[in-house]
């Protein structure tokens, strides 16, 4: 724009319609298409700029927008402190990334290291999410979010809960790590420890796990698990048990490894080494148990090859119901898979 006030102190540049230049006090202000210029790196736009030299302070108001190459900040009120290279908004502002656009009550930038620190109702959205968040960290060079406080990051296909963690919204990876969760359609994930690559479609967690199932009400617990959404399986290890209704009973079953796969209607439960099985009124102990929720089938398997170990220790399959013990090569358990009850029980020896 021609035929505008041209300023120039210490490495910044300043251009307006109008301006009030206060000498002895080494300030002024400046007013209409107001643009602040630091090397070429920062660039700030506003209606209206104060400028101290003496302190190198600025404050600007009406419309502003701060640029940097990686991001952009716009708000109603910005202050610009140039010794500690900190801008900060305390009345709302949106904060423009290469992949994102983030909203909240208060925000700070930090130019040496390329870093925004949100408080207060703060928002990233992204076509493929939307995180909501009461603190949040954000670097601009590398999209790497620090989550602090209760957080949610939802989805088409899954909402994540924590209440701390980190969020690479570039990479769509993420580590949770207090009170963390993840719900897709028909399983929920709850865990000390939480991974999460959305790409994959896949999760794994590690210590206090629990696996929901919601639509076959079952309860998957252990150490340590994977979840595919995509395959609709899940993996659990070490102290596995896993927990369903039938026919108003619970069943429990106890294995180093635990694996279910299928889609709702059709889960196929399988489990390794060291099998226990729990019901109100019948148990059963083997190396391997198979379970069809669809066809109604328990099967209790003895492995039967290679040497046992401490870990694979060799279980020949058995059955407790009331004062009877059945044991043998393999046993089946056979439900009718409507009514759930009980029709027969087969051994194989």
């Amino acid at each position: 724009m021609t035929n505008q006030v041209h300023f120039i102190h210490e490495g910044i540049e300043i251009w307006c319609d109008q301006a009030i230049h206060y000498d002895q006090a080494n300030f002024f202000k400046a007013y209409g298409n107001v643009r602040m210029q630091q090397g070429d790196t920062v660039t700030m736009q506003s209606k209206y700029a104060e400028y101290n030299g003496t302190t190198q302070f600025a404050f600007a108001s009406g419309n502003v927008k701060m640029s940097r190459p990686q991001s952009s900040i716009e708000t109603d009120t910005l202050f610009f402190d140039r010794v500690k290279q900190q801008a900060y908004y305390r009345s709302g502002g949106t904060v423009r990334d290469t992949a994102s656009v983030l909203t909240s009550r208060i925000g700070r930038y930090y130019m040496d290291q390329d870093k925004y620190s949100f408080l207060s109702n703060v928002k990233v959205t992204n076509p493929k999410y939307t995180i909501n968040s009461q603190q949040l960290d954000f670097y601009s060079d590398s999209g790497y979010a620090y989550l602090y406080g209760p957080t949610t990051i939802e989805s088409e296909t899954s909402t994540v809960y924590c209440e701390r963690g980190f969020y690479d919204t570039r990479g769509d990876v993420g580590y949770f790590v207090k009170n963390s969760r993840i719900d897709y359609e028909n399983r929920i994930l709850e865990g000390d420890s939480l991974y999460f690559n959305r790409a994959k479609s896949f999760a794994s967690g590690t210590n206090n796990i629990k696996v929901t199932d919601t639509l076959n009400h079952s309860l998957i617990t252990g150490h340590y698990a994977e979840v595919y959404r995509e395959k609709d399986s899940v993996f659990i290890t070490k102290r596995a048990v896993a927990a369903t209704i039938q026919d108003k009973d619970s069943i429990f079953i106890h294995s180093d490894t635990l694996m279910i796969t299928g889609k709702p209607e059709n889960r196929i439960v399988r489990g390794f080494y060291n099998v226990r099985l729990f019901k109100s009124d019948m148990s059963g102990k083997s190396d391997s148990v198979y379970v069809n929720q669809k066809k109604g089938i328990t099967k209790l398997i003895n492995i039967g090859s290679g040497p046992a170990t401490s870990v694979t220790k060799k279980r020949t399959p058995i059955v407790w119901s009331d004062n009877n013990q059945m044991t043998g090569d393999t046993i089946h358990i056979l439900n009718n898979p409507e009514t759930e009850k009980l029709d027969s029980l087969k051994v194989f020896l």
